[in-house]
């Protein structure tokens, strides 16, 4: 155990908060706070971290289900787990913020069980201030009404969810998330890539996008830009993780796929168990099934379908 003595979350200072042994054995705390999720930090990077990154961690540690295992911060990511994370301009994050108060609640006119102490690092703010500051901005704007006590969103807060979700509605263009290892190619060339053609969408694959933007900022463009996203989880990416719950966060549809083999052997991160994947045993089995999926989406999408035979 390292020898630094920690009486507070080291991300965000929250008491109460447990620590324990790192599941994998290496020299780690494992950390569960209520407000950063659960991760792992070793000693070293302990002794390195600056006030101004503990925010921008904790909100990477809450957003992203990384995989069987939790994120480990090292000394040597702290920079390049920071990256990952996008940066959104004032009125992104009032919708963001609109569509998280609405994920967390129960039903038309039910108040939200959004906290903004406990979970404004799902926003990417730097505290909960910040929070408070947007959430008056949805106040005088109409979308959500109450306060600190208890707040719920207005009809017009709903309707200008249906508009967030409908701007990527009227796209032809799906997103895969998948692991670019030379192994996955005869998978996307002879089964995801067909399938969502054939169903009358463009397949965007970012490693064959051609882009001049930082690649996290085209990733990130490119999700909003997609009417749907495909996400193959074979090989446990932690990228996929991430952009699978981008794309949920945005209202849309989700297509969840991996290798049966996987499945049987519970490789999945608990956070998404219970949504429904296409166990695929081979690519001409993930084909059909994938294309199959792709027209229960919302009925048929913007190409004229053939029904598969």
């Amino acid at each position: 155990m390292p020898a630094v003595i920690m009486k507070t979350c080291p991300l965000c200072d929250a008491v109460p908060f447990h620590i324990g042994r790192d599941r994998t054995g290496r020299d780690a705390i494992c950390v569960q706070c209520e407000r950063c999720g659960l991760f792992s930090i070793t000693e070293q990077a302990l002794c390195i971290l600056e006030p101004k990154q503990k925010p921008l961690l904790s909100a990477y540690c809450r957003r992203v289900p990384t995989g069987p295992e939790a994120p480990t911060i090292l000394s040597t990511n702290i920079e390049e787990l920071i990256r990952t994370l996008p940066e959104y301009t004032p009125p992104e994050k009032l919708d963001n913020l609109l569509v998280l108060i609405a994920q967390m609640t129960a039903g038309l006119g039910d108040y939200t069980t959004f906290s903004a102490k406990r979970d404004y690092p799902l926003l990417i703010a730097r505290d909960a201030d910040e929070v408070t500051f947007l959430r008056s901005g949805l106040t005088e704007l109409g979308y959500i009404t109450g306060t600190n006590d208890g707040f719920l969103v207005t009809l017009d807060g709903w309707k200008r969810l249906e508009e967030i979700r409908k701007a990527g509605r009227a796209s032809n263009r799906a997103f895969v998330a998948m692991w670019f290892h030379e192994s996955m190619n005869t998978l996307y060339n002879n089964a995801i890539e067909p399938a969502i053609s054939k169903a009358g969408y463009h397949a965007l694959r970012i490693d064959r996008h051609e882009h001049v933007n930082r690649i996290d900022d085209e990733i990130i463009a490119q999700i909003r830009r997609s009417r749907f996203m495909v996400a193959d989880f074979t090989g446990q990416r932690y990228g996929v993780y991430f952009e699978a719950g981008m794309m949920l966060g945005l209202g849309r549809t989700v297509i969840w796929m991996c290798d049966k083999n996987e499945l049987d052997e519970d490789k999945l991160h608990f956070d998404v168990r219970q949504f429904n994947f296409i166990a695929y045993e081979s690519p001409e089995d993930a084909k059909t099934r994938l294309y199959n999926r792709i027209l229960a989406i919302e009925g048929e999408g913007p190409g004229q379908f053939q029904k598969p035979g």
